[in-house]
């Protein structure tokens, strides 16, 4: 009983987290097309593009693949190789995914615990073009480091849902859509 409401409680901040990550990740994409848009036509239209909009745009998408990737981590979407999976039964599944999670949990928690002391380096340094003086970190670093805490932390909750309650569904269910394996003919 305790156990499932440690899982309901992780499985719902988890949830939560998602949430923002995917209307960040849609206020970002519309920055960049905006931005982009915007000084696509200042070039044209006044000869004199927008200084700022490329690097803000490379730091932009920069954010969108490590969020990207932290959401992918919580919906169990980054890397699947399904090769040998049909050759398991659940048991054997369920104790390859363990063996997964210890691995990815492992290597994000190294990750975030280094992050830090690249940030400091990164710290000297500024952005270039940007109408304020952002340390260039926020944009190297620390997506790296917000990817790498958050898919350790999903993966420590997947191990307690795999290891405890011996469930193997994802934390964060994909959107219907993306479970069409098989593309739509066109008829």
């Amino acid at each position: 009983m305790l156990a499932k409401r440690i899982d309901g409680f992780l499985a719902g901040l988890i949830r939560f987290i998602a949430r923002i990550e995917i209307s960040a990740l849609v206020v970002m994409m519309v920055f960049i097309v905006l931005s982009i848009a915007l000084q696509t036509f200042t070039r044209y239209a006044f000869g004199r593009p927008i200084t700022w909009v490329e690097e803000g745009a490379t730091y932009a998408f920069i954010w969108i693949t490590f969020v990207g990737a932290a959401y992918g981590a919580k919906q169990g979407k980054l890397i699947k190789v399904e090769l040998f999976s049909a050759n398991f039964h659940e048991a054997g599944l369920r104790k390859i995914a363990i063996l997964s999670h210890i691995i990815i949990f492992l290597g994000c928690s190294y990750l975030a615990w280094i992050t830090p002391s690249v940030i400091a380096i990164e710290s000297r340094s500024s952005t270039i073009a940007l109408p304020i003086d952002v340390p260039r970190s926020w944009f190297y670093s620390v997506p790296l480091f917000y990817f790498a805490f958050v898919t350790a932390f999903v993966s420590l909750a997947r191990l307690f849902r795999l290891i405890v309650l011996k469930d193997r569904t994802p934390l964060v269910e994909p959107f219907p859509v993306e479970e069409q394996d098989i593309p739509l003919t066109a008829s």
